[in-house]
């Protein structure tokens, strides 16, 4: 009796296999005859036949404007910040006082310096005088030889210390001239980073300066098209919404590509009109290449809203079919994607 079960197990699951495979299959459904169009669903009007043409194609690539010149300043000295004499547009000459640091501590210094340095002249003056007197005696037979030796002794530690003052009272009013920041290129204030009052070390920032006579354009480029570019050529390059082309020219390429977007930065030297300004938006027309793509009139191309159609007869048929436009080129219209080389549009 358990081998009789089995088989009928067995049985039962084939013929509900079969069974199912025949459902999908539409074994059970009426069979549907060839469509046959007739006449009047075939399209009979004007057509126009897809063609790629040979076109002169200038990609442009996304730049920003930034200063060539650029430089923040920074405090020298461990000081307070006493006075800032610019503001954020400001613009300066190069030389020109621009803040000024406390100096009460650095002047005492200076003068404590100086003091000593004066004294110990008074004393190596007089040892010197004491050793020519001492020295005297000595051919004399008047006096030991250990006197002359000590006032010798004298004279050369005063000596040194005369030269370490010296070194001392240089170093001293170096950093008091510190106090004074100074402009080091005529140019713009970006911005002031320190306030009156604040407490800075030597390396903080007091403020950024631009150069606005010297601006330059930078850009990423793909590996695709770094390899045709070569520092000293010619590029076309517009400015925010300036309807003005001006010329840039390439004079530098960064030999090493971002990591993480893998464009490689280039840079133009270019003369810009007066207002531009560093951080401004930037387009770079790379050199024109010739290539074959997709042009159509543009009385062909269908709208709703942001889509793009046309339509194309497929085996006498039209359909609509949604494509992606590009440039324009006087009455055409580049065709990015959806039609290829040799489709046919209804007129």
């Amino acid at each position: 009796m358990p081998m009789v079960h089995k088989k009928m197990v067995a049985i039962v699951a084939m013929c509900t296999l079969v069974l199912t495979l025949a459902i999908f299959t539409g074994a059970f459904e009426d069979k549907l005859s060839p469509i046959n169009l007739r006449a009047s669903q075939l399209h009979t009007g004007e057509r126009y036949l897809v063609t790629a043409q040979v076109i002169e194609l200038q990609d442009t690539i996304s730049a920003n404007v930034s200063a060539q010149e650029n430089t923040r300043v920074a405090s020298r000295i461990l000081a307070q910040i006493e006075t800032i004499a610019v503001r954020a547009g400001q613009a300066v000459k190069q030389g020109e006082v621009i803040a000024t640091l406390a100096d009460e501590q650095l002047q005492a210094t200076v003068k404590q310096v100086s003091a000593q340095s004066a004294a110990n002249e008074v004393q190596l003056t007089q040892a010197q005088k004491q050793l020519n007197r001492v020295s005297a005696l000595l051919d004399r037979g008047l006096v030991a030889r250990d006197q002359v030796d000590n006032w010798q002794s004298n004279v050369d530690e005063l000596s040194a210390k005369r030269t370490a003052l010296m070194e001392q009272l240089k170093g001293a009013k170096v950093a008091l001239g510190y106090t004074q920041i100074v402009a080091p290129i005529s140019g713009v204030v970006v911005e002031r980073l320190v306030e009156p009052g604040d407490m800075v070390t030597p390396g903080t920032p007091v403020l950024d300066l631009f150069n606005p006579a010297s601006l330059q354009i930078t850009a990423s480029v793909g590996a695709s098209l770094v390899g045709k570019l070569q520092v000293g050529a010619e590029l076309s390059v517009r400015i925010g919404a300036s309807e003005r082309t001006l010329s840039g020219k390439i004079s530098e390429i960064v030999p090493v590509a971002d990591n993480l977007a893998r464009q490689f930065l280039i840079k133009l030297d270019v003369v810009t009109p007066a207002g531009i300004k560093p951080g401004m938006y930037a387009e770079v027309y790379l050199p024109a290449q010739r290539v074959k793509r997709v042009l159509i009139p543009r009385k062909l191309v269908k709208r709703a809203g942001q889509l793009t159609m046309v339509d194309v007869i497929e085996s006498g048929v039209k359909s609509r079919r949604l494509i992606r436009l590009g440039s324009s080129y006087d009455e055409k219209v580049m065709v990015i994607s959806g039609l290829s080389d040799g489709e046919i549009l209804a007129m």
